[in-house]
């Protein structure tokens, strides 16, 4: 009896891993990873950025850097933020999508958002090898930011850093929407019948009222100033013990901000996505 043929695929050629490089000079110690961006570039698709990439670092054994890797938060907050964002992009471009067709509208558009990370920061690339093991930068590639027209006609971008009067920052504008009410709001409240039911005991029905109505965080702000969470450090400490490698971290929308590191040794730094089922990597929407 013939067996029946799998339609599941054996292999996904996708490419997950590389060197990285830097094409201009770099202006001091910190640098920025942009997983979209690289794996777009490395297999010729496109790689949204509202993606929660998983990836890891690993510092080659000759490596003597000591740098710190550090991502956007990957709390509610970043999550509701970058929804938000988005929905007020659709909804604000949409006459002018309903005004084309499907053909007209940028095939590999996407609601892509600033880093927010200091300035001068380097962005490294992703490196191929030649046939004689020399290095190839992966340049090339449109990553144009989403833009939006406020009331007063003035066209804006998001970041994930603090808005201004160009840019919309997402965490800066959920901040507004996202502050917890105390509930009850008001206590405590009189006791229904205390004074014939020996059974209820004032102190503890106002225990029960008052006493966890707040919030186990500050109520009033996201935190909007401070998006980023440190992952690790890595290289060789000060009696000589090493950490070469992060392991797998999560980074929202892909972002990875290195500080620390010396031009001398990004060579040395190597980046690996993991293996997933979002076009081979593994890279959950930030949008479900």
């Amino acid at each position: 009896m013939a067996q029946k043929k799998s339609n599941k695929k054996t292999h996904y050629p996708v490419v997950r891993n590389s060197k990285l490089g830097y094409t201009a000079p770099p202006a001091g110690t910190t640098y920025v990873i942009q997983a979209d961006r690289h794996l777009s570039q490395l297999n010729r698709r496109l790689m949204r950025m509202g993606r929660y990439y998983n990836c890891k670092l690993e510092l080659d054994v000759t490596s003597t850097a000591n740098i710190e890797v550090y991502v956007l938060r990957d709390d509610w907050a970043v999550q509701k933020a970058f929804q938000m964002g988005y929905h007020q992009y659709m909804r604000n471009t949409s006459d002018e999508r309903n005004n084309l067709s499907p053909g007209q509208i940028a095939r590999w558009s996407d609601f892509r958002v600033r880093t927010g990370v200091p300035s001068g920061t380097t962005s490294l690339v992703p490196v191929l090898s030649d046939s004689s093991g020399a290095d190839v930068q992966l340049t090339t590639g449109e990553f144009s930011f989403a833009e939006v027209v406020d009331a007063a006609g003035t066209t804006k971008t998001f970041t994930w850093g603090a808005g201004s009067g160009f840019q919309f920052g997402l965490l800066t504008e959920y901040d507004k929407v996202a502050n917890s009410q105390a509930t009850p709001q008001s206590t405590p409240f009189d006791a229904p019948y205390v004074d014939i039911d020996s059974e209820v005991n004032e102190d503890t029905h106002d225990h029960l009222q008052g006493d966890g109505n707040l919030p186990p965080y500050d109520q009033n702000t996201v935190n909007s100033g401070s998006p980023f969470v440190k992952v690790a450090r890595l290289g060789v400490g000060g009696t000589g013990a090493q950490k070469l490698s992060t392991g797998f971290f999560t980074a929202p929308c892909g972002i990875v901000l290195i500080t620390g590191m010396n031009a001398i040794d990004v060579a040395t730094l190597n980046i690996e996505y993991k293996s997933g089922d979002y076009k081979g990597v593994h890279a959950p929407s930030m949008l479900e």
